[in-house]
């Protein structure tokens, strides 16, 4: 977790950065400056995860580190005077505060606090990431000149090699022309167990099989009639996997 603080009191700045350091493996200081006119840009490089700004009774958040902050999703902690205006302000835009002299145990708190949050978002979406990825797509995009086409995989009879474009079979007897490789489609339907590529040019939905022909090549007559060749590579393969 990266932390920028930010401050006029360098003294504080540095107990604050020597005691995360000391107390939080998971810490580090990715920068630390005195409020000035580039401290949103060093915000912008640095990418915290979370901001410690150390405020004074004159002192007043800066309107861009707020709208920053906000729209980054990165965590604040004001450390503050006891002065119940600057409270009050704090709680009306939700910024998190612990007021000086440092309480240890209350930092220590907070700090642990941001991290739980933080990892258990990193988990959920590491899961939401797994799902996406093991779970087959219902629909891919095709795109076309002027649109792109949301198409139900369940539609798709195969998909048949052209060069560098693709031509898309539906079952509605339509066949829509794709500036993209049969490889780029695989790839695509790649956790789709129901498509297999039987051949350098056909990429095809195996539920949409009428028969195959036990011939030298086998071949897969398709349910709109059109009879497809199996390649020799992918002959024992295929066979295995619709008898299995």
């Amino acid at each position: 977790m990266k932390c920028f603080l930010v401050g006029g009191h360098k003294d504080l700045l540095d107990s604050v950065e020597t005691y995360l350091q000391t107390n939080f493996f998971y810490i580090s200081i990715c920068a630390k400056s005195a409020y000035d006119a580039n401290t949103q840009k060093m915000i912008d490089l640095s990418e915290p995860n979370l901001i410690i700004f150390d405020v004074d009774i004159n002192t007043e958040i800066p309107l861009e580190i707020y709208r920053k902050v906000k729209s980054a999703s990165i965590d604040m902690l004001a450390m503050i005077p006891k002065d119940q205006n600057i409270m009050d302000y704090l709680n009306k835009k939700d910024i998190a505060y612990i007021t000086k002299p440092i309480d240890h145990s209350a930092l220590r708190f907070y700090i642990n606090t941001v991290y739980s949050k933080r990892s258990k978002e990193e988990e959920l979406q590491q899961i939401l990431t797994r799902i996406r990825n093991t779970n087959p797509k219902k629909r891919i995009a095709i795109p076309q000149e002027k649109e792109i086409q949301m198409i139900s995989t369940n539609d798709i009879l195969y998909i048949e090699a052209d060069i560098n474009y693709c031509l898309v079979y539906l079952r509605e007897k339509k066949t829509i022309c794709v500036s993209k490789t049969l490889k780029s489609f695989e790839q695509q339907l790649c956790n789709n167990h129901e498509f297999y590529r039987i051949h350098q040019s056909y990429l095809i939905n195996l539920n949409h099989i009428n028969k195959v022909t036990k011939t030298k090549l086998p071949q897969v007559s398709m349910i709109n009639g059109d009879i497809l060749t199996i390649s020799r590579s992918k002959k024992t393969a295929f066979l295995k996997l619709i008898l299995n």
